[in-house]
């Protein structure tokens, strides 16, 4: 694979007795938050060792996510580039308006790799309603340090796919059955660069997708490691 998963804890190593201790001491972490917090407040716990069904555990309904949901395409990007350090504060806006003060812990081992992260999602739509009305005033407004979208909430692998090859189209300007290998080698480099192929299954559901066989995919992966690797482009 092109992407480097050093950082993230191996299969062989999936079951930890010192992952489900931290996972059981967050869980009351998030109760607490929660129920000082009220409705605006969820809480999600994810397992990385399963990116295609990462949710292991939720509190609160702020973006209607459940237990066996993936994790969002913004988070398995910043994941795949190793961006593992917390974001604190950070604002997103989801596809059904909601605006929303979050926070993403990388939970790691004691060899600091990556086994889960902790989400607090807080919604504060209401709140920014009235501060935007008082902002209209006063003119003074302080941007946030990081912002992130959600414009889509993706319940499994296969819809999450199916969202980044039609963007991929897009881009390209090619329906998938009238591309050209070029032209699906820079779909696929799309789909790498956004963190698809840190999920298991993602390389056969893609090679469905476009009529090649999985092992086709992982020949595009390689040639895409190639060009980066000849032109310097560090992953």
């Amino acid at each position: 694979m092109c992407a480097d998963t050093s950082h993230i804890l191996p299969k062989s190593e999936r079951v930890s007795l010192e992952k489900y201790e931290v996972f059981d001491l967050l869980k009351n972490v998030g109760l607490a938050l929660t129920s000082m917090l009220g409705k605006p407040c969820e809480v999600v716990i994810h397992d990385t060792s399963d990116l295609e069904r990462s949710i292991v555990w939720t509190d609160g309904d702020v973006t209607g996510r459940k237990i066996g949901d993936m994790m969002p395409e913004v988070a398995l990007e910043r994941l795949r580039r190793g961006e593992i350090h917390p974001l604190f504060n950070f604002t997103v806006h989801t596809e059904s308006g909601k605006t929303l003060r979050s926070c993403r812990i990388w939970l790691r081992d004691s060899k600091n790799r990556v086994f889960g992260a902790f989400c607090v999602n807080l919604d504060v739509t209401d709140i920014v309603t009235l501060q935007e009305s008082v902002l209209a005033v006063t003119r003074e407004f302080l941007e946030p340090s990081v912002d992130e979208s959600y414009p889509q909430v993706f319940h499994d692998l296969g819809e999450m796919l199916d969202s980044l090859i039609a963007e991929a189209e897009y881009r390209v300007g090619r329906k998938v059955d009238q591309m050209g290998k070029e032209d699906r080698v820079e779909l696929v480099r799309f789909l790498e660069e956004r963190g698809a192929f840190q999920v298991r299954n993602s390389a056969a559901i893609v090679a469905s997708r476009l009529g090649v066989t999985r092992k086709t995919i992982y020949n595009y992966l390689s040639e895409i490691a190639d060009k980066r690797a000849e032109h310097g482009v560090s992953e």
